[in-house]
């Protein structure tokens, strides 16, 4: 774990530094791009390290020509991402390659969102890299959720014909990305009885099998997430422990964090132009974890992804609230220790899948039990 916190600790000082000192956009620019180069070679040249290893380099290996793209397309891995990985397949015919321009187009895509929609980048990041780290090996869907960040711009804009077509090639890499889609009716303020009410009746309605039955009939429009949904409940003892933690360690998150984003939503919505889109998709990211956190897991994991991603652009947001430098950095104190514990949080699923770091240069002797 010695890797995940020293970079934690990197993202850390850097933002300990621009919150305390008046750095000019050059020196920013140069710590950001440190920063960047740190992580995209730690996430990139990672060997036997991350969620689905085993799928995705065989995947890789065995994608030799476009025949082969078009049957595994077929069976779940999606043809925007086949291509791609066969373009990548034909060019250099290595996965470490691969994982690094993987790296290379995610965190680019996470850093200009960080940059674009967040005011203090370095809180953003440090939150994300803590709270994320268990997603690292989810290749379709986190190139799909950069693409899908991109299309916000559209939103903003309200070009709907751009925004549908980007998310239309997000779905190419990873299909439950339509689920995006909601954001472009998420541009405008909610009253906050209305915004209550919705969570109650999500959080009481979540409790009963109607949330289940409604997925189950319609299912199919779901794509992959319904054919995972039998895979998810055959999994015995060690996922029904999975889904009593997810249900309270993630209730209590969810309920402190929206409890502060709408305490402040007057207030920065003024400042923010683009906080009601933010706060209004981590709200949709939360209605759909209080229905279906106690039957669907596999739709929290996945689907709410596009949604909960937010979390870290809202957090660095609440920091204009402290108008002394110095609050910020106590605050910005209790952020680091709170994201260590969800770092290690992100991960509890299958910590053997991650702990320890093992890349092509680094701990490379290393030999996981389950490879």
């Amino acid at each position: 774990m010695e890797v995940y916190i020293i970079t934690l600790l990197f993202i850390f000082v850097f933002g300990f530094v621009d919150l305390r000192l008046k750095l000019t956009d050059s020196q920013r620019n140069w710590l950001v791009s440190f920063l960047y180069v740190i992580i995209v070679i730690q996430i990139g040249l990672r060997w036997e390290t991350g969620s689905d290893w085993v799928p995705y380099l065989e995947n890789f290996q065995n994608t030799d020509d476009y025949g082969t793209v078009l049957i595994n397309a077929l069976i779940g891995y999606e043809i925007g991402y086949g291509f791609f990985a066969f373009l990548i397949k034909k060019l250099f015919d290595n996965y470490s390659f691969f994982l690094l321009i993987h790296a290379l187009i995610f965190y680019w895509g996470i850093f200009r969102a960080a940059k674009k929609y967040s005011p203090y980048f370095f809180v953003a990041l440090l939150f994300f890299y803590a709270t994320n780290l268990g997603m690292v090996g989810s290749n379709r869907q986190l190139l799909a959720i950069v693409i899908c960040l991109y299309s916000l711009r559209f939103v903003f804009e309200r070009k709907l014909l751009k925004f549908i077509g980007v998310i239309g090639v997000a779905c190419l890499f990873h299909t439950t990305a339509f689920l995006f889609a909601v954001y472009y009716f998420l541009d405008r303020n909610f009253k906050t009885v209305t915004v209550v009410t919705v969570l109650i009746i999500s959080l009481i309605l979540g409790k009963t099998d109607l949330p289940f039955q409604v997925f189950s009939k319609f299912g199919g429009l779901f794509g992959e997430l319904a054919a995972s949904k039998t895979t998810a409940y055959s999994e015995g003892a060690k996922d029904v422990l999975a889904e009593a933690s997810l249900s309270v360690f993630g209730l209590i998150k969810r309920l402190f964090f929206i409890a502060i984003f709408t305490y402040n939503y007057s207030f920065l919505s003024k400042k923010l132009s683009y906080y009601k889109v933010l706060y209004n998709g981590y709200v949709f990211g939360m209605v759909i974890y209080f229905l279906f956190a106690s039957s669907l897991l596999i739709l929290v994991n996945r689907g709410s992804l596009y949604f909960n991603i937010m979390e870290s652009l809202l957090i660095s947001c609440q920091f204009l609230i402290f108008s002394r430098r110095l609050d910020k950095v106590y605050v910005y104190f209790l952020l680091l220790l709170i994201s260590i514990v969800f770092l290690f949080q992100s991960i509890t699923a299958y910590p053997e899948l991650f702990a320890p770091y093992k890349g092509v240069f680094y701990n490379s002797e290393f030999q996981r039990t389950m490879f």
